[in-house]
């Protein structure tokens, strides 16, 4: 009973990996289009910054800024999040952490390569990693409003770093091992 039971959550798993390997490639096709659209957003409002400038309204940049700094973070993704990574973990690809998992035995056994279960469960825990990296973002741009919340860059930020430390996350189990356990 419980072997059947095993296999057949496995293939659940190994089902839910396989189709958000392609979720995983629509939000980074989604984040060039978010990119595009602060873009957008931020040139909108440096326009209307002009505009009141010349009305004797006063005005701030920090909205624009923000939009422009969010946007060059979703247009460039991939050099976005290999800085990030090489600042976080001090390599810039996820791949990196391969060799690593041999001298951890608590690693090669949950998310060794030919265990199906965590390689399943690594790629779901990649993509939630990615929806937090993106939400982050939003946040972020979201504050620069003049109705945003306070405290949201704070939270984007926790987004984006905890995104990065779930789309790596045999690196960040490997960081936490080394410092709790001793490496």
């Amino acid at each position: 009973m419980s072997e059947e039971w095993y296999s057949g959550t496995t293939a659940v798993l190994s089902n839910l990996a396989n189709s958000l390997l392609s979720v995983e490639k629509m939000l980074t096709g989604a984040s060039y289009l978010m990119g595009l659209a602060f873009a957008l957003k931020a040139v909108m409002t440096l326009k209307s910054h002009g505009e009141q400038r010349s009305s004797m309204g006063a005005s701030s940049l920090k909205e624009a800024s923000i939009y422009i700094f969010v946007a060059a973070m979703l247009l460039y993704y991939p050099t976005a999040f290999e800085v990030i990574m090489n600042s976080t973990f001090g390599y810039s690809s996820v791949l990196a952490y391969a060799p690593m998992n041999s001298t951890i035995p608590i690693l090669s056994d949950i998310f060794g390569a030919d265990n199906a279960v965590g390689t399943s469960l690594t790629i779901v825990i990649q993509v939630v990693g990615l929806v937090a990296f993106l939400r982050g973002w939003l946040l972020i741009a979201r504050s620069g409003n003049a109705q945003g919340q306070a405290g949201s860059i704070g939270k984007g930020f926790t987004h984006v770093f905890g995104g990065v430390m779930a789309i790596n996350i045999n690196g960040t189990l490997k960081m936490f091992h080394d410092t709790f356990f001793g490496g």
